[in-house]
């Protein structure tokens, strides 16, 4: 259960400062109890940003729910487990900025695409399964 205390020297909550985090550690952004709201607040903006590349995420994830874009395809994944390398990961979204023309889901798989990602056959889009 995470809980704020009023400073006693000051009694406010001016500039967030005073309000203690009472709460068991967080491993994700190595938050500690008695830890202020600012401190936390920093941890928060350096640890909880997603991972970028230019392929596929290959290594383990940091923590549950990591998120990873891949900017080259434009392909976002998030860790639905962590500790198992390439395999943390699951693709959520892609968004091509030219999607690709495949005659069918055999000719998509066929040149590279994975399950999840868009292409299209004429005007119609398709979505690799």
């Amino acid at each position: 259960m995470r809980t704020a205390a009023i400073c006693p020297t000051c009694a406010v909550y001016e500039n967030a400062l005073c309000i203690i985090y009472n709460g068991p550690y967080l491993s994700n952004i190595d938050v500690s109890p008695l830890q202020d709201l600012q401190t936390i607040l920093g941890k928060i903006n350096t640890n909880l940003v997603p991972k970028t590349g230019i392929i596929a995420p290959s290594t383990s994830a940091t923590y549950l729910g990591q998120t990873y874009l891949n900017t080259a395809k434009s392909m976002l994944y998030f860790a639905k487990a962590v500790g198992t390398g390439a395999s943390d990961w699951s693709l959520v979204l892609t968004s091509p900025i030219a999607t690709p023309e495949y005659a069918n889901n055999a000719a998509a798989l066929f040149a590279g695409l994975v399950a999840g990602q868009i292409y299209r056959t004429g005007d119609l889009l398709k979505i690799v399964h």
